[in-house]
């Protein structure tokens, strides 16, 4: 009879862990849930990956939640539609995330890390895997399953969505188009090799004709969004690890070998480069006049985007790795230091700061009234306007 009662409570013991990891798996928006057309819908916040938010929301700051993501987060940060934020860790789960609360709305674990961004379109999500076979995932949010897998190759970086595709940059020198709702690969590009494949740590940016993306071998590649054929490539001096931003018929990004550059979207000629002292891993933030980079030599820089002559530059105490935000005429940056600050846009001043508990290598993100900070200690940082300090 003991036997039966020990066989009995390690039955109902199992039953109650299995309904447990189930509930830590669920992610199932019903109902009112819609991505609009004002939501940061994928890194960057659109398709040239300018990581400028459409809301104003000037400092001081105060911190209004804090949500444990459970892991640590990539660089590139969250997506957000209908006061919700999706947030991928290097865990491999999606964590949905009200933001008017601060509470969890559904976890659903993917099995590998997620590096990049997200992509949220209406009521499916399109996550990238970092280690796993079947690497481009489609799941709807409505009806709580998967759609279609895709075997990409590992993916470090962030998917890009326009109209009824999507452009990922796999980590073993290609670039796919995928269709978006069978998940059928239309083309691909593979980044010439020699006696090493080069990698892509890369996101693609797009103007809606070509698509352009940086490689590990130093060069920057843009091809035709229609076919794949590559249009043309252009050389730095060492790999290009940061994701491009395109604006004005310019591409701007940095390189490895501490320059930053603005390339001719047409035909891939420097237009200028400046020297900014040391690597630079960090993509950038882009508005109509200037270009807000930061190096790994502990600097921000605000350059002229016509001309790439130096604006101002601000001291940091750590390295940055992620890029800025530019929220009207304030650019929120952080650093691996643990501060996220909140600069004049025009003269570099400090306006504000705010020291986390852990490092922060991801970007800061603005969307209506709030700001959202990932740091390393796994937390999800949501400030608002108020008396912080």
């Amino acid at each position: 009879m003991g036997l039966l009662n020990m066989a009995g409570s390690s039955i109902r013991y199992l039953v109650l862990l299995m309904m447990i990891c189930a509930g830590c798996s669920h992610l199932q928006l019903r109902g009112s849930f819609h991505s609009g057309e004002n939501d940061w819908k994928m890194y960057g916040g659109g398709i040239g990956r300018s990581n400028l938010a459409l809301d104003v929301l000037p400092p001081p700051l105060k911190l209004v939640w804090e949500y444990d993501a459970g892991a640590g987060f990539g660089s590139s940060g969250a997506a957000i539609a209908d006061s919700v934020l999706f947030i991928g860790n290097l865990q491999g789960e999606v964590h949905a995330v009200d933001i008017t609360t601060g509470k969890g709305r559904g976890v659903h674990d993917f099995g590998s890390a997620i590096v990049g961004t997200p992509v949220v379109d209406q009521d499916l999500l399109y996550v990238a895997l970092a280690h796993d076979e079947e690497s481009l995932v489609a799941y709807d949010l409505a009806q709580a399953n998967v759609v279609w897998r895709q075997r990409l190759g590992d993916i470090e970086t962030s998917p890009l969505l326009l109209d009824q595709h999507l452009y990922v940059a796999a980590l073993n020198g290609r670039l796919f188009c995928v269709e978006k709702t069978k998940g059928e690969i239309v083309w691909k590009f593979d980044v010439p090799s020699g006696r090493r494949q080069p990698l892509i740590h890369s996101s693609p940016a797009t103007d809606g004709k070509t698509v352009v993306f940086g490689c590990d071998d130093g060069n920057l590649y843009a091809v035709d969004i229609l076919n794949g054929k590559l249009r043309w490539k252009s050389a730095t001096a060492a790999g290009i690890v940061a994701s491009p931003s395109i604006h004005a018929g310019r591409v701007f990004i940095g390189s490895l070998d501490g320059s930053f550059y603005a390339f001719d979207l047409e035909t891939g000629l420097v237009a200028w480069k400046r020297p900014a002292g040391a690597k630079i891993f960090a993509a950038q933030a882009v508005d109509e006049e200037h270009v807000y980079v930061g190096t790994a030599g502990r600097r921000m820089l605000c350059l002229n985007a016509a001309t790439g002559a130096i604006v101002w530059e601000y001291a940091t105490n750590g390295v940055i790795n992620a890029a800025p935000t530019v929220s009207g005429e304030i650019v929120y940056v952080v650093c691996i230091d643990r501060t996220l600050s909140a600069l004049d846009a025009r003269r570099g001043e400090l306006l504000w700061q705010y020291k986390a508990e852990g490092r922060i290598k991801t970007m800061p993100q603005v969307w209506k009234n709030h700001l959202f900070v990932f740091a390393e200690d796994r937390s999800v940082l949501a400030f608002s306007p108020g008396d912080g300090k």
